[in-house]
């Protein structure tokens, strides 16, 4: 058992440095969540004070289990909005972090949000956001192992005549933009967005070639209903909400088309999506499922926490294996950016939505 442990790790390991040879061609997409809704400011910056109040998000995901190199991702993200200052939606940060191939490829990204709110009318506003990131990537050259290492009968002998480049990792500047057009009518709410991620094409090459990283278009669509309202305290827990959507994504050859829906009931959320997923002309298709509870600390705070399953549905992708993901949402509706007493009164015609 130990000796094939060995062999499969070794098999792994030799393929990675087999990509890492290749990085100048190879062109990384980014990672995907699949409670994309409980990660929005990831996906398009003009979520940024959206709703009112502070939002903070944590996220973690482990894709595709199955494998011995599996992905891990996470992600940190909070945002405040503040209606005082006219003109102003809000201002976020967010910080993300994933492994890949057996920790060998690590990538970071911190940035800060800003996004600006421009009323329509008393029952529809538009915002723009914009991502200013700076991104780090780091390869563990010590532990890949390339074919010139390996001996047919003793394995891996001695060190490759591949010219490591150097353990430090590579860092460059990144830019996204996103508008979103968001309406209410009645108790129903519509969002509507699109954005553009790495505009510039950064070069992300660790070989002193180039290797633009692609760039990423995303859009999207959701309409709250609320079926039941009601008053007082703990007035959540009687009420009923269904939030369909759909999602989509390209970046290079790869595709991504998420749709279903979510539930709101009595404090308890729960929800099925459908993912299809095409990387060139391999295709994986997954079901997601979501539960989670909604725990209000009082009528403007309260914490989320939300779980999700993929199950994969096509027979050729199951050596994949499942992925999860967990999210942890903080919301406290009265913060504020700046004190209201020190500016000047500002008229609230515009509407402003209750989160799902």
């Amino acid at each position: 058992m130990r000796i094939e442990i060995t062999i499969k790790r070794l098999r792994n390991l030799i393929l990675m440095g087999i990509v890492m040879t290749c990085m100048p061609a190879l062109q990384a997409q980014d990672v995907d969540f699949s409670q994309f809704f409980n990660n929005p400011t990831y996906f398009n910056p003009a979520y940024v004070g959206l709703t009112k109040g502070l939002k903070v998000r944590m996220n973690y995901r482990r894709q595709w289990t199955g494998l011995s190199g599996d992905y891990h991702a996470y992600d940190f993200s909070a945002d405040i909005a503040d209606r005082n200052i006219p003109g102003a939606g809000g201002i976020g940060i967010i910080a993300t972090s994933d492994l890949q191939g057996l920790g060998l490829l690590k990538t970071s990204m911190v940035g800060i949000i800003p996004a600006v709110r421009i009323p329509i009318n008393s029952f529809s506003v538009f915002q723009v956001g914009a991502l200013i990131s700076i991104i780090s990537r780091q390869i563990n050259w010590n532990n890949l192992v390339f074919s010139d290492q390996l001996d047919p009968r003793l394995g891996n002998i001695g060190p490759s005549s591949f010219p490591v480049p150097g353990s430090s990792p590579i860092t460059f500047p990144d830019f996204t933009i996103g508008g979103i057009y968001q309406m209410q009518l009645n108790n129903l709410v519509g969002t509507f967005g699109f954005a553009v991620h790495h505009i510039t094409q950064p070069n992300q090459s660790f070989l002193q070639d180039v290797a633009p990283l692609p760039r990423e278009y995303v859009a999207h669509a959701d309409v709250v209903i609320d079926l039941a309202r009601h008053g007082g305290f703990y007035s959540r827990a009687r009420d009923i909400k269904i939030n369909p959507g759909i999602f989509y994504k390209q970046q290079s050859t790869m595709s991504l088309l998420t749709f279903g829906a979510n539930a709101y009931i009595s404090n308890i959320y729960f929800g099925i999506w459908y993912k299809d997923q095409i990387f060139s002309q391999k295709g994986f298709g997954n079901f997601v499922w979501l539960a989670g509870v909604n725990v209000p600390f009082s009528q403007y705070n309260r914490m989320k926490v939300m779980y999700s399953f993929d199950m994969n549905v096509l027979h050729n992708t199951n050596f994949t294996g499942p992925s999860h993901e967990i999210s942890l949402i903080f919301e406290l509706d009265n913060a504020q950016l700046i004190n209201p007493n020190r500016l000047p009164a500002v008229e609230r015609s515009e509407m402003e939505c209750s989160p799902f």
